[in-house]
């Protein structure tokens, strides 16, 4: 079954929707199979529904009895499409998903974990986390030439105050343009406006658009964004029977390493309009979390990268973004603030 060919008939889910729990016991011929009813919410656009598709195969690997109804839903981000994203908070892609779950019209949400505000909303929980895909930004552009050889005065699009600090330090000859739209709307807006674009690995895989991929940069020359390339799954807190049943598709490593990143910007402060990134990553029992924070026009940056015992991941996390403001790096927050 997948998220577009998932068919559930109307009297499944009408006796859903009076029943307490989502698992319910088919009686009808005597069974004790139980069968899942589960409400997905999540954006429309193809990558989204990709993710969600992600998701339902490793569920019904474990739960072959499963009912799912995929309910898109229309967030700020998605509505205001001329208003750049510098100019918006994170948030903007999970808002109005997050206030369908808790107003119990879906039992779960999928999002790029990258899209979630780092301040949990304590009516939600994060419950589980699919294996994370790569993390690493790309270079797609019109020569299919890595970043090192395009040509001075090309344009290359990117929203990202991460991806244009980058750009800025690096080879400020380029021209960063805003840009707006899905992964396949920007794709097409090179050589239309635009030289090339920086976008996100993970997305591109999902989509099954690798091969227009002309470089992709190291984790250590730029750091990716909290969480991206991982898919949150999304609960009510009180809600212990579902947070249950998706914890058996739980990938720890990912679910830990993107812990640490998220206490990461939450201690220090930062949004999706501040040049800011950590990336964690697992080997036996100990976690490496890289860290950077750096000036709007990506002059001053501030990077470290410790580690410790994989059992303090979130402290692990804090203690960085604590090292990274003694450094300096809350000069950058208070740039943006005023």
């Amino acid at each position: 079954m997948t998220a577009i060919a998932s068919l559930i008939s109307v009297k499944c889910w009408q006796i859903f929707a009076e029943q307490s729990s989502c698992i319910i016991i088919n009686a009808m011929n005597g069974s004790n199979t139980k069968d899942i009813y589960l409400r997905i919410g999540t954006r429309s656009s193809r990558l989204a529904i990709s993710q969600v598709d992600e998701f339902i195969l490793s569920f019904e690997r474990h739960f072959p009895n499963s009912h799912i109804k995929v309910i898109p839903i229309k967030t700020e981000g998605d509505i205001k499409k001329d208003v750049p994203l510098s100019q918006m908070i994170r948030g903007m892609f999970v808002r109005e998903i997050e206030e369908a779950l808790m107003s119990n019209r879906i039992d779960i949400a999928i999002h790029s974990a990258k899209d979630l505000p780092p301040d949990t909303i304590p009516s939600l929980k994060i419950a589980a986390m699919l294996k994370r895909v790569d993390p690493r930004d790309v270079i797609i552009n019109k020569w299919k030439l890595p970043l090192s050889e395009i040509p001075d005065s090309a344009i290359i699009g990117t929203s990202s105050p991460r991806r244009e600090a980058f750009i800025r330090s690096t080879r400020n000859e380029l021209t960063v343009k805003p840009i707006r739209g899905n992964v396949e709307t920007r794709l097409s807006k090179i050589g239309n406006g635009y030289d090339g674009v920086i976008l996100a690995a993970a997305g591109l895989l999902r989509l099954g658009l690798s091969h227009v991929i002309n470089e992709y940069l190291d984790t250590n020359v730029l750091i990716p964004d909290v969480g991206q390339g991982a898919l949150a799954i999304q609960t009510r807190s009180s809600d212990k029977t579902t947070q249950d049943l998706v914890s058996v598709i739980n990938d720890s490593p990912t679910f830990l390493s993107v812990t640490a990143e998220r206490a990461f910007m939450r201690t220090l402060g930062g949004s999706c309009n501040m040049p800011a990134a950590a990336y964690a990553q697992i080997k036996n029992q100990t976690i490496t979390i890289a860290g950077m924070a750096c000036s709007y026009d990506g002059q001053t940056v501030y990077k470290d990268e410790i580690e410790g015992d994989l059992q303090f991941a979130e402290k692990i996390g804090c203690e960085l973004a604590t090292k990274l403001i003694g450094k300096g790096a809350s000069k950058i927050i208070e740039e943006k603030r005023q």
